[in-house]
């Protein structure tokens, strides 16, 4: 196993010139990287892409994990790993839309935070350097018209890690909730603590199973296809038995199965077909609606917390 480089100011400053942690959408890039020098002792570390991104996310957990498959099937942009500076800095946000700057309130960074909770900020393992804390997940909500509230941040902690008995660090787990939250509401963020138990099963195992079909770009041959499969079958798949997509697929458009379970999977994610991902799905049978109605509720509380 490698080993994992000193930290120095030299060190930091590089990354940040290199533009680790900074920068929107693709060309984010997270604080934080998955290495082989620096596993987690406590949990399973996730390098995947995550729509309506090309790029490969960086989760230090599964519970970051399975948290990113709901936001993104919810239609959030995320940012994971984002660094909240020891430092004065400028919002997180700062820098996506222009118009909006001005309103976007600056930070003390977190030693001052630290400081005011009587929390010790830490420093980087035999170094007097202050530690740069991350957030999991930064997100930004598209769909919110007023773009000075579409900003929510969110502590991936399954509720195990909550609890004394069996929290790995308990008390650290708690401090650095803490100086998130005031981090939140020093800069006008919300701020939400997720955990994925608080979904149901089946949908992180649906949501996992098809989330590299969510999207089709315009120049894959398999984009013109399904066009002209809703053009003729769009307005009645929803009575149809699931199998019907992947059948008439093969048969009158001549697809491959691996193009055809790319397509009907692509129409479930996006509930361009209404499925209830919550439940089994069945090909035999016909859809059982309940999708749509399930994104907009998450949409609708992620909304509530701003």
């Amino acid at each position: 196993m490698a080993r994992q480089p000193r930290v120095t100011w030299d060190f930091l400053n590089r990354k940040i010139d290199a533009g680790e942690g900074s920068g929107f959408g693709e060309h984010y890039q997270a604080w934080i990287k998955i290495k082989r020098s620096n596993p987690s002792k406590v949990s399973s570390q996730v390098f995947k892409k995550i729509p309506p991104f090309h790029r490969a996310f960086h989760f230090l957990s599964k519970a970051e994990y399975k948290l990113a498959l709901i936001f993104s099937w919810a239609g959030c942009h995320f940012r994971e790993q984002l660094p909240i500076w020891p430092w004065h800095h400028p919002h997180p946000e700062a820098g996506r839309e222009p118009e909006i700057e001005r309103y976007l309130r600056p930070s003390a960074g977190t030693i001052e935070l630290c400081k005011e909770a009587g929390i010790d900020h830490g420093c980087f393992v035999g170094t007097n350097i202050p530690y740069v804390w991350t957030m999991d997940f930064c997100m930004h909500l598209p769909w919110v018209e007023d773009k000075t509230k579409a900003n929510v941040m969110v502590s991936a902690k399954p509720s195990v890690q909550l609890d004394p008995e069996n929290a790995y660090d308990h008390s650290r787990v708690l401090e650095k909730l803490e100086i998130e939250r005031r981090y939140c509401q020093e800069i006008g963020s919300a701020y939400l603590v997720g955990d994925y138990g608080a979904f149901p099963t089946m949908l992180m195992i649906n949501l996992d199973a098809i989330v590299s079909c969510a999207v089709i770009p315009q120049s894959h041959y398999a984009h013109q296809i399904k066009n002209s499969f809703l053009d003729k079958h769009g307005h009645h798949l929803q009575k149809e038995h699931l199998g019907f997509t992947n059948d008439v697929l093969k048969s009158d458009f001549k697809c491959s199965e691996n193009v055809a379970a790319l397509i009907q999977n692509n129409l479930i994610w996006n509930q361009v077909i209404d499925v209830d991902l919550s439940k089994s799905i069945l090909h035999s049978k016909a859809p059982i609606p309940g999708g749509i109605s399930m994104r907009a509720s998450l949409r609708s509380n992620l909304e509530k917390a701003l």
